[in-house]
């Protein structure tokens, strides 16, 4: 039969486990979240460069619309 100071050693052994097994289990949790941000970041960037070329296009297509007239001085 176990005595109280063996119970109190294996109670404690079974802690430090337990939290070893939460620490490895958070550093696995985070070096996932840092890898989907770096995903997420490089995503943005080229959100962002497509953004830029849609807004261009689409300034030029104002600049093109506002002459309108297509040569004809007289609409009606």
């Amino acid at each position: 039969m176990p005595t109280k100071l063996e119970a109190r050693v294996s109670q404690h052994d079974r802690e430090i486990a337990a939290i070893r097994k939460l620490i490895l289990t958070g550093m696995r949790m985070i070096a996932e979240t840092q890898a989907s941000q770096r995903e997420n970041a490089r995503e943005l960037k080229a959100l962002t460069a497509s953004q830029r070329e849609t807004d261009r296009e689409l300034k030029a297509l104002i600049r093109s619309l506002r002459g309108g007239t297509n040569g004809h001085s007289n609409l009606r």
